[in-house]
């Protein structure tokens, strides 16, 4: 069986690299958007049943039990490549064979490309879904789930792939635009309202940076 895995933060220690940005309260409602913007995918019939969650964060735990959605509770904040290396052996004894990995700051992702996605994993065991800049992996299927360990964050692209040739495994990188548009820093934002993807993050940032703009024109009249 194919399933997604979002590994969700705690939406107070979320988008840190954007503290000089935003501030707490901006930040945690910034991560609560992204993340009803990934849980709209629910509205596919292809991802309703397959889609397993990790999480602390109290908000998602409530949402997964109104909504049936299996969530793997963590007692502690783990790294996210903790999360997905013990959220994988959890969704392995519920009988998930192909296991995709997306993170919730990919808020453009649709239940279209999650399909495509799915169907690369009956002819790779591993498909790296590069980030942006081609060095970091947004998303990693992996068939079966424990074919290679996760090791996301700088240069894990590369660690993936060097993983999966170690064992001999088919592999493939894949990129997807849509899972490139992460959220980590103020060009990352800006680069993400260009796309004009319609959703409640978009909404959120426009509204922030129309106010930061006007806050700047009243200071350039001022002085």
């Amino acid at each position: 069986m194919f399933a997604v895995l979002l590994p969700v933060k705690e939406f107070r220690r979320s988008k840190q690299r954007l503290a000089t940005w935003l501030p707490l309260v901006e930040r945690e409602a910034l991560a609560q958007a992204m993340f009803e913007d990934v849980w709209a995918m629910r509205q596919s019939s292809f991802v309703r049943d397959r889609l397993f969650v990790v999480s602390s964060e109290p908000y998602v735990i409530e949402r997964c039990r109104k909504d049936s959605v299996p969530c793997q509770i963590e007692a502690d904040q783990h790294s996210h490549s903790d999360s997905v290396t013990e959220a994988t052996r959890w969704a392995m004894s519920h009988g998930v064979t192909s296991l995709l990995s997306i993170p919730i700051d990919t808020p453009a992702v649709t239940a279209d490309e999650i399909s495509v996605l799915a169907e690369l994993g009956d002819r790779y065991s591993v498909v790296v879904v590069p980030s942006a800049d081609g060095t970091g992996t947004n998303a990693l299927l992996r068939t079966p789930p424990d074919a290679i360990a996760p090791q996301f964050g700088p240069g894990s692209c590369a660690l993936h792939l060097q993983q999966a040739k170690a064992k001999g495994l088919s592999h493939s990188v894949y990129p997807v635009e849509s899972l490139a548009a992460d959220i980590d820093t103020p060009e990352d934002a800006e680069h993400f309202l260009s796309l004009d993807h319609a959703c409640r993050t978009t909404t959120l940032l426009r509204q922030w940076l129309d106010r930061r703009q006007e806050i700047r024109r009243g200071v350039a009249v001022c002085s």
